[in-house]
């Protein structure tokens, strides 16, 4: 990651970096949305193609295969959405980068935000933090074209759903919060993710081994959103908890309806819905109450390393 990161900046002129570089005190750090509209930074529209291609190493570096394979995607139906409603091609991508520090320094961090993709991260030494990781698709299944089928987030769907079918008659009223679903995930992009907003659903505890299995393939799912190493950290940390993690669920169960589902445990929480345009708009979030924004590894270096 340091070295994609690195070559991504030498990829940069002096103008590009300057747009690009930020530090971690600036006021924009924890500062996101998933919505349409500009952000800080240097956007991927002024890039070279050149330095699109180093910005898809670092992208791919710093998410693992599946996430980056989820960015790709979500890029993919955004401009099936703007191709749409234009009526042309569309030949630009509008997210925007920002490095924070230097890839050489002890603590340093990067940034993708725009439409539908939120990544955050930061690095110290072998430590790393990936969190808030956002991934939307509008729309959720694409329906017509040539992408026709296309389901980003497909696998977060059916997953979840395969759980709640799962269910016997007394887990079902445990796990289902809700007839109706949320307009939106309810954390929303708060820089601060409270869980108490989250509701809590069906424990682990509760749950058969099959049912555990594919709950675990869930949770998994949005880890792997992470390199691998990193991703099994995480893993190893929410499985200490693993009994005290839930799953809820509200709106209907059949595929095609509006819905929303949320995994919560001790040291993470996931928010899913597909509530918008009829339930085909999609969201999806992972958020490491330890560690978003690098809170944890930032904390550790300034009190290590700049005490006075």
């Amino acid at each position: 990651m340091q070295v994609a990161a690195t070559e991504f900046v030498a990829s940069l002129d002096p103008e590009a970096w300057a747009r690009a570089r930020a530090s971690f005190g600036d006021r924009d750090f924890r500062e996101w949305t998933y919505l349409p509209g500009d952000r800080a930074g240097l956007s991927m529209q002024d890039m070279t193609a050149p330095q699109v291609e180093a910005l898809w190493d670092l992208v791919s570096a710093s998410q693992g295969s599946v996430g980056a394979s989820l960015v790709a995607g979500a890029m993919e139906v955004e401009r099936h959405r703007r191709e749409g409603a234009g009526g042309q091609p569309v030949l630009d991508d509008k997210y925007w980068v920002r490095v924070y520090g230097t890839p050489d320094q002890e603590v340093w961090g990067w940034r993708m935000n725009g439409h539908h993709i939120a990544i955050h991260v930061v690095v110290r030494g072998a430590d790393l933090s990936v969190t808030p990781q956002f991934i939307g698709a509008e729309p959720a299944e694409i329906r017509h074209g040539p992408l026709a089928g296309r389901r980003v987030l497909g696998v977060e769907e059916d997953l979840a759903r395969a759980l709640l079918w799962s269910l016997d008659s007394g887990q079902h009223q445990v796990a289902v919060l809700s007839d109706e679903p949320p307009r939106d995930i309810l954390t929303r992009d708060d820089p601060a993710a409270d869980p108490t907003r989250v509701p809590a659903g069906l424990p682990y505890a509760r749950m058969t081994r099959d049912q555990r299995l594919l709950c675990d393939l869930l949770v998994r799912r949005y880890l792997d959103r992470a390199p691998v190493d990193h991703a099994d950290v995480c893993w190893g940390e929410i499985a200490e908890g693993i009994d005290d993690v839930t799953f809820g669920w509200a709106g209907p169960a059949e595929r095609g309806a509006r819905h929303y589902y949320c995994l919560r445990g001790p040291t993470f929480l996931v928010e899913y819905d597909n509530t918008q345009d009829n339930g085909n708009h999609a969201h999806s979030v992972w958020r490491d109450l330890r560690r978003d924004f690098g809170g944890d590894l930032l904390q550790r270096h300034y009190q290590e390393g700049h005490r006075a």
